[in-house]
């Protein structure tokens, strides 16, 4: 059961893509203005076609002495969220827009509200929500495996063929950065504990950054140097690793 929340005057017709594969256990919340409701005839036939339910919410751009108020779409869209976590009733919500300022409201879900059983993600269409779980992969790699598997059924095992398997870049993987600092905390760290150093890592720009941000989080002194101590020798990679995750 997902939901989608669409910031429609952010991606437009593009972030719809997909939408027919959604069930009658999804929603669909497309948020828009008076400033961009285009709709095409393929669009149209989308929505007609898609078995989730969908509403349409046209948000207010000014107040009512007609000042405009910045990011007016955007605010609205975030209050509704907070209101559908509050529910309780979706297992994973989506908000569908490429503007960056939703990572300001993941991070601050991550960090002070952390619901297990809600998963709460940002993607720029609805296609991409379906495909983030698939396998990265590389083309590379796939060719080398079919190559191999076609040997062995033919009765031949070629060693010399492992001389031309590619290297992965374990830093292109989109989970590289939590699977680093969760093999740094070491197998018993729990899921909360991951989420909170990677938080912590990914805001400091100096290990003294990375100490305030253990203490703020942590108030057991012991705890808070135990977890330093970790950090540190792997600071520089693991922050590198955060950047290019963002």
């Amino acid at each position: 059961m997902a939901v989608y929340l669409i910031d429609y005057e952010n991606v437009y017709i593009d972030g719809l893509q997909g939408i027919e594969k959604l069930t009658e256990q999804d929603s669909v919340y497309i948020f828009y203005t008076q400033n961009r409701c285009g709709l095409t005839f393929g669009l149209y036939q989308q929505l007609i076609s898609c078995k989730a339910e969908i509403h349409l919410n046209e948000v207010a751009m000014s107040l009512k002495n007609n000042d405009p108020v910045k990011n007016a779409l955007d605010i609205q869209l975030m209050m509704f969220l907070g209101y559908v976590i509050g529910q309780k009733q979706h297992h994973e919500i989506y908000i569908i827009s490429k503007d960056k300022d939703f990572r300001l409201g993941l991070e601050f879900y991550q960090k002070y509200i952390q619901d297990e059983e809600i998963k709460l993600k940002i993607r720029s269409s609805v296609e991409n929500s379906f495909q983030e779980e698939a396998s990265q992969v590389p083309e590379a790699y796939e060719n080398f495996v079919a190559s191999l598997r076609e040997s062995v059924s033919q009765g031949i095992f070629m060693p010399e063929a492992f001389d031309s398997l590619p290297e992965q870049n374990p830093e292109k993987s989109e989970n590289c950065y939590h699977r680093q600092v969760r093999e740094m905390l070491g197998k018993n760290a729990d899921q909360k504990t991951v989420r909170n150093i990677c938080e912590i890592i990914a805001h400091a720009d100096t290990l003294t950054d990375l100490n305030n941000g253990l203490a703020r989080t942590y108030h057991d002194g012991q705890k808070v140097k135990e977890l330093y101590h970790k950090c540190k020798p792997r600071f520089e990679l693991l922050r590198k690793l955060s950047r290019e995750a963002e």
